[in-house]
């Protein structure tokens, strides 16, 4: 997954936790409840450009490199 790695664990967790309500409310789960989805979108590799996304440091707060590391 090149993006999105956390709003794909996010929704999960919402899914899993609307899953586990059904249950204990006792509706019979048959897999096509809408907790079961999220939208996703793919994209041929050729179409496709994955950026590095580094960011700066402006500022160790005080500690020398190798602290820092």
């Amino acid at each position: 997954m090149a993006d999105g790695h956390h709003r794909s664990a996010a929704a999960y967790n919402v899914g899993k936790e609307r899953r586990d309500e059904a249950i204990r409310k006792g509706f019979a789960i048959t897999g096509e409840e809408p907790f079961n989805y999220f939208m996703s979108i793919l994209y041929p590799s050729n179409n496709l450009l994955i950026m590095d996304y580094n960011r700066v440091i402006k500022s160790l707060n005080g500690m020398d490199t190798p602290q820092f590391m």
